[in-house]
């Protein structure tokens, strides 16, 4: 995987090059940037794609600190400029979708239009706040082995927790994989991500914002919330998925992308 350097943090992404526009992809939390895989196979005959590693993931493991979606999304902008792209598709899940919201805020010349999948337009209340603390603690101290099946239940929906036990038992072990600090980051900047309701509607890009219907983290009310304060903006709910839409369903989520760029 091609990288870029960012104060000592390495960020590495997949970049399936070619001549069309550019689909910039960023995963949800405990995942990494495989999950777009079947996502970015769909795409990619047409357009270039950028699935990203977030940093304390994957192949962008060994954060080198605490880390914010603001970073993410400097992290998000500095491979664009790496790949000599200067306006993009922006497409995020999850924490993903915190980091190309803020993006689309911060730099908006740079996102042609932005996708927001299993998002929240909030900021953590105080008690989930004390929750990822709790979290955070176990993941130090003991990894993410006694936490395993609370984390799933929250990243995977019902159907594919049923239906894909081979996947379900590769995401456990991509966890398990993860250097424990990592983890703790990682969470972390989640508990911490900033409010986006009440700055949404400064966002001018052509928006889609997508839910799966058995999302437990991020329910379809708040991706309601966020499609009402964007101009414009499309909902789509993708049935019987969870909060990992790319990894769950991946053909409903690259024919939603297809509309959404090709229109």
């Amino acid at each position: 995987m091609p990288d870029i350097e960012r104060a000592g943090q390495r960020v590495a992404y997949v970049d399936t090059a070619g001549d069309g526009a550019t689909v910039v992809l960023a995963h949800n939390l405990m995942s990494h940037a495989g999950t777009f895989a079947a996502v970015t196979a769909r795409l990619a005959p047409r357009w270039r794609v950028l699935a990203v590693d977030l940093r304390g993931h994957g192949a962008s493991g060994g954060a080198t600190g605490p880390f914010t979606t603001v970073d993410l999304a400097e992290d998000l902008a500095g491979v664009m400029d790496a790949a000599g792209v200067d306006a993009a598709f922006v497409a995020g899940t999850s924490l993903g979708a915190a980091a190309a919201a803020e993006l689309a805020l911060r730099w908006p010349a740079r996102v042609r239009g932005l996708a927001l999948m299993a998002a929240t337009p909030f900021t953590a209340t105080l008690a989930d706040r004390a929750k990822f603390a709790a979290l955070r603690g176990v993941l130090r101290a003991l990894g993410p082995g006694p936490v395993m099946p609370a984390m799933l239940h929250q990243l995977l929906g019902a159907s594919y927790r049923a239906n894909d036990r081979a996947g379900v038992a590769a995401a456990a072990d991509r966890i398990r994989a993860t250097r424990r600090e990592d983890l703790a980051w990682a969470v972390r900047s989640w508990a911490q991500r900033p409010r986006l309701a009440g700055r949404l509607a400064a966002i001018t890009a052509p928006t889609v914002v997508v839910a799966g219907d058995e999302d437990t983290a991020c329910p379809r009310r708040f991706s309601e919330a966020i499609a009402a304060e964007i101009g414009g903006a499309r909902l789509e709910l993708v049935r019987g998925s969870g909060h990992s839409l790319q990894l769950e369903r991946p053909a409903e989520v690259a024919a939603i992308l297809t509309r959404w760029i090709a229109g």
